[in-house]
C-alpha cells in the first residue's frame, strides 16, 4: 500500500507537470503574438516604404522596403504552405540563373524585388477596403438580395451584382456570397437545391471572373499599366465592359440550355430592392474615386498609386460611418484589422510578391526581341497573338503557375518586344482576359479554392465538369472580338 507521502508527491509531480505544460502553451502563445506584432510592422513598412517610393522617387525608401519584405519571409514561415515553398525555391533558381547568366545581373534582380514590393504593397493596402465592407450591414443587404433572386433573374443578378461588388470587395465578395448560397441551398429534401447551388455558383464565380477585364480596382490591369505604360487605360476598359457583357449573355445562354429541363418554382417573388444599402455602397465607390482621382493629381501619379492611398482612407472612413461615427468602436476595429488580419494575410502577400518576382525575373532570362524576331511575331495576324496570349494564361494556370505570375511574365515579355503584330492596349487587354478565363478554367484559381472551402465541391469539379463548356464558348468569342479589335 501507498504511503500518504508517496501519494502526495505524485500529485505534486503531476500538478508540476501539467503546470509546465500550461506554461509552455502560454509561452507559445506569447511568442505568436510577438511574431504576428512583428509581421504587423514588417508589413506595414513595406505599404508606407513603397508609398513614399512612389510619391517622391526616394531611393532609400525603397531599400527599406525591400528590408521589410525580406524579414516577413521568416517571420511567416509558420503560416507558408506548398505553394508558397515552391514559389520561394523558384524564387532561388531564378536569382542563381540571373546572377550567373545575365548581362546585367543587379539591374535584372532590382527589377523584380521592384516587382515584388509593388506587389506585396498593393494587395495589402488595397485588401484594407475588405475588412471594412466584411462588417459593413449595407454590404450583407446587397449580398443576401443577390441570392434570394428567384430563378429568371438569377444569374443577371448574381452575375452583375459579383460584377460590381468586387470593385471594392475583391474576393471578399466570395467570402460573402458563398455561404449565403450554400444556406439557401442545404434543404436536402428539395430534389432541386444541388441544381439551384450549382447555378448560383456558376454564376458569382462567372461575374467575379470577368470583371478583371476592366475594373478599375483589379490587379491585373494595375500591374500591366506598370509594365506596359503605352496602354490606354480608356479604350482598355471600354472594351473590356463590351466583352465582360458579351460574355455575360454566353454564360446566361448556356446556363438556360444546360438547365432546359427544369422549372422554376410556381409563384417565387424576389425579395424587394435594398435601396440603402447599395446607396450607401454607391456612396462608398464615390468615395473611392473621388479619392483616387485627388491622390493621382496631387502628387501626380498613375491611377495604381492613387488606389493604394485611397484604400487606408477609406477603411478609416467607412468604419467610423459604420460606428455612427464613434472612434472608439472603429478604433478597436482597426486594432483588430492590424494585428489580426494583416497577419493571417501573410502568406497570400508573399504569394503575390513571389509570383511578381518570378514573373520578371523569368522573362528577364528570355531574350525576346530575338525571339520574336525568328518567330516572325511582326507579321503574325494581330488575332491570333491575341489569342494566343490568352490561351497562354490559361493553359498556364492548368499547371497552378498563378495568373499573375503569367501576366507579369508576359507582360515584361512584351515591354522588350520592339515592334508588336497589335496595339500594346489590345495586348494588355488580352492578358486580363486570359486572367478571367482561368479562373473559371483552372481548379487552382484561388476564388475556386475559396469557394472549394466555403462549399465542399471539389476545384475540378467547378472548373472541369461545371465550366469547361462556359470556358470554350468564352475562349472562340474572344477570338471573334481579337479579329474585330486588331
Amino acid at each position: 500500500m501507498r504511503s500518504v507521502h508517496d501519494i502526495r508527491n505524485r500529485a505534486v509531480c503531476k500538478l508540476c507537470g501539467k503546470g509546465m505544460r500550461m506554461a509552455g502553451v502560454s509561452t507559445g502563445i506569447m511568442r505568436g503574438r510577438r511574431r504576428d506584432r512583428l509581421t504587423a510592422i514588417a508589413l506595414i513598412v513595406v505599404m508606407g516604404s513603397e508609398l513614399v517610393s512612389l510619391a517622391f522617387g526616394f531611393g532609400a525608401a525603397r531599400y527599406v522596403a525591400y528590408a521589410a519584405m525580406l524579414a516577413v519571409l521568416p517571420l511567416t514561415l509558420h503560416r507558408l504552405g506548398l505553394r508558397e515553398g515552391y514559389l520561394l525555391t523558384l524564387c532561388s533558381v531564378l536569382t542563381v540563373l540571373i546572377w550567373r547568366l545575365h548581362d546585367d545581373p543587379a539591374g535584372a534582380l532590382t527589377l523584380a524585388l521592384d516587382q515584388a514590393v509593388f506587389l506585396m504593397a498593393f494587395i495589402m493596402l488595397v485588401g484594407l477596403m475588405q475588412q471594412a465592407a466584411m462588417t459593413s450591414q449595407a454590404i450583407l443587404e446587397c449580398g443576401t438580395f443577390l441570392t434570394r433572386q428567384r430563378a429568371g433573374r438569377r444569374y443577371f443578378a448574381l452575375f452583375l451584382g459579383t460584377h460590381l461588388m468586387a470593385q471594392l470587395f475583391n474576393l471578399g465578395v466570395v467570402s460573402l456570397l458563398a455561404p449565403l448560397i450554400r444556406r439557401g441551398t442545404e434543404d436536402a429534401s428539395d430534389p432541386l437545391n444541388p441544381v439551384r447551388e450549382r447555378r448560383q455558383l456558376n454564376s458569382m464565380l462567372r461575374g467575379f471572373a470577368w470583371a478583371v477585364v476592366w475594373s478599375p480596382t483589379a490587379v491585373a490591369p494595375l500591374v500591366l499599366m506598370t509594365l506596359l505604360p503605352d496602354a490606354e487605360r480608356g479604350p482598355w476598359m471600354a472594351a473590356g465592359v463590351v466583352i465582360a457583357f458579351a460574355i455575360m449573355l454566353i454564360g446566361w445562354a448556356e446556363d438556360r440550355w444546360q438547365f432546359r429541363r427544369y422549372q422554376p418554382a410556381a409563384g417565387a417573388v424576389s425579395p424587394p430592392f435594398p435601396v440603402r444599402a447599395y446607396a450607401d455602397f454607391a456612396l462608398v465607390c464615390l468615395a473611392l474615386v473621388v479619392l483616387t482621382v485627388g491622390a493621382m493629381s496631387l502628387v501626380g501619379q498613375s491611377v495604381v498609386f492613387g488606389l493604394m492611398v485611397a484604400s487606408p482612407i477609406i477603411l478609416v472612413g467607412w468604419l467610423i460611418a459604420q460606428n455612427d461615427g464613434a472612434w472608439a468602436p472603429a478604433r478597436s476595429r482597426i486594432g483588430e484589422i492590424v494585428l489580426g488580419h494583416l497577419p493571417a494575410a501573410a502568406p497570400l502577400a508573399v504569394t503575390l510578391a513571389c509570383s511578381g518576382y518570378v514573373g520578371r525575373a523569368g522573362a528577364a532570362l528570355i531574350p525576346a526581341a530575338e525571339w520574336a524576331d525568328a518567330l516572325g511575331l511582326e507579321a503574325w495576324p494581330g488575332w491570333v497573338f491575341l489569342l494566343g496570349l490568352s490561351v497562354g494564361v490559361a493553359l498556364s494556370s492548368q499547371f497552378a503557375l498563378s495568373p499573375i505570375m503569367m501576366a507579369v511574365f508576359f507582360g515584361s515579355l512584351i515591354a522588350a518586344v520592339p515592334e508588336l503584330p497589335t496595339d500594346v492596349t489590345w495586348a494588355a487587354l488580352a492578358i486580363s482576359c486570359g486572367w478571367a478565363l482561368s479562373m473559371t478554367a483552372s481548379p487552382f484559381a484561388t476564388v475556386v479554392l475559396m469557394i472549394v472551402g466555403t462549399t465542399g465541391h471539389t476545384g475540378r469539379e467547378l472548373a472541369w465538369v461545371w465550366n469547361w463548356r462556359f470556358s470554350l464558348l468564352a475562349t472562340v468569342f474572344l477570338g471573334f472580338a481579337y479579329w474585330l479589335l486588331a
